[in-house]
């Protein structure tokens, strides 16, 4: 399985936390996450391949110490068109998966990694995100057979998407993709663990009001 992490600038990450912490606190938990996500990655037997795709100097410098290919887009163009690319990146590779999953999944583990691999079959897979509608993981067999549906309700695009086009859906939400974290709750979700990664420790450190 071969894996698309689309990475957004920086200075545009976690703007849904900008109430409650600093761009530099938004940009430290930004990348403690892309760490976090790359570590599982990097070491997950069933993970053939990672492609990093971002225009962001600091982030392909971190992506370049791990087992990845990167990406580099040159400017920012969205998120549905920095996927587009990374799938134009690996179409001449011999892949039978590939999954996409957002750089802000701190909790994606090795399980979830063989989970996704396992029940994938055919057509797409889609893993909902927990709170807002969105898609935290899609999983496919090359070459995707429908339109890229990522924004607001994505999920639910993306299963409209699959039924035009009469392409088979399967929908599963492992634990480590279930939660993104994009607003206060996810933190504060991430604090009332008793133990964790580097994420974790980082949000355990951070002081605010919830």
């Amino acid at each position: 399985m071969w894996v698309l992490l689309p990475v957004k600038r920086l200075q545009h990450s976690k703007l849904r936390l900008a109430g409650i912490l600093t761009r530099a606190q938004r940009r430290r938990l930004s990348l403690c996450m892309l760490e976090d996500i790359l570590d599982t990655l990097d070491s997950a037997c069933v993970v053939s391949g990672i492609t990093v795709i971002s225009c962001d100097e600091t982030i392909i410098s971190l992506a370049q110490g791990y087992r990845t290919d990167v990406l580099n887009t040159g400017a920012d163009h969205g998120y549905s068109s920095d996927v587009l690319k990374g799938i134009e990146s690996v179409s001449g590779k011999t892949v039978d998966k590939v999954l996409i999953i957002p750089a802000d999944l701190p909790e994606i583990d090795h399980a979830d990694l063989i989970h996704l691999d396992q029940v994938h079959a055919e057509g797409i897979t889609l893993c909902p995100a927990e709170n807002d509608g969105g898609t935290n993981g899609l999983v496919f067999t090359p070459p995707l057979a429908i339109d890229l549906k990522y924004g607001e309700n994505s999920f639910d695009e993306f299963r409209k998407e699959a039924k035009k086009r009469q392409v088979p859906l399967n929908i599963t939400m492992p634990a480590g993709l279930a939660r993104d974290v994009d607003r206060e709750d996810d933190l504060l979700a991430l604090q009332r663990q008793t133990k964790g990664n580097r994420t974790w420790r980082y949000v355990k450190s951070l002081k605010f009001s919830g």
